[in-house]
């Protein structure tokens, strides 16, 4: 069943978010990983270094359902992880929260049970000895034991803002040890063809610096337009 736009403007859920019919592409974006897919985007929808894992060694990928709650609260946030599907990535926009925890070991436990591929909060969290433990790829602004409310408001599958970087219900979302990138559908394709691009040209590189060269030629050549050597 198709879910339709409910409630009122600043509490409400909007239609069901549109997902790739070939789910295999969030394994190729993942294979990748955000670096190659962050110089792909040229440096842009690449979210501020703020937004970290909490466990080393995640790496997620995945259709954002967005999530935007009240400062201090999660009521919406419990209903995303009711809604949302195998694969998803729940992606919050908590509006400036700056002391409050929003999810903690038992809503981690709940979303990734289902199959949630990753949460991404600009916000806190807290039971981080839990979520190292269990390895959950949650990413988030800070840590705090301060717990908030569950009255709401707050918006399910509308546009959001997540560490500096617009989020679309939908965007491809892939996040690893270096950060999170967020990926517009009608991009990917060109984006998949220049990161292999840039792979293969690394590929090269390496093998350069084993065969010990140890600077591109083009470094100087940019010194040398600058003036900086002859």
């Amino acid at each position: 069943m198709i879910r339709e736009f409910t409630g009122k403007i600043g509490f409400c859920i909007g239609p069901e978010i549109a997902r790739p019919n070939d789910p295999a592409i969030f394994e190729t974006l993942k294979s990748f990983g955000t670096p190659p897919l962050s110089d792909g985007l040229n440096k842009f929808n690449t979210m501020d270094p703020g937004i970290k894992p909490v466990a080393s060694g995640v790496r997620a990928a995945g259709p954002a359902l967005t999530v935007r709650l009240r400062p201090g609260d999660n009521l919406m946030l419990h209903k995303a992880i009711g809604l949302a599907r195998a694969g998803d990535v729940i992606v919050v926009d908590t509006c400036g929260s700056n002391n409050n925890s929003i999810m903690g070991d038992l809503m981690s436990s709940a979303a990734f049970s289902k199959g949630v591929a990753a949460v991404i909060i600009d916000g806190g969290i807290r039971d981080v000895k839990e979520l190292q433990e269990k390895g959950y790829p949650v990413f988030a602004r800070y840590i705090t034991p301060s717990v908030g409310d569950k009255e709401g408001p707050g918006e399910i599958g509308l546009p959001i803002s997540c560490g500096g970087v617009p989020v679309m219900p939908g965007d491809y979302i892939v996040a690893d040890d270096n950060g999170v990138v967020v990926l517009p559908p009608e991009w990917v394709d060109k984006i998949v063809e220049g990161t292999r691009k840039k792979l293969a040209y690394e590929e090269v590189r390496a093998k350069e610096i084993e065969a010990g060269v140890y600077m591109k030629p083009a470094i100087d050549e940019q010194l040398k337009k600058a003036g900086v050597i002859e």
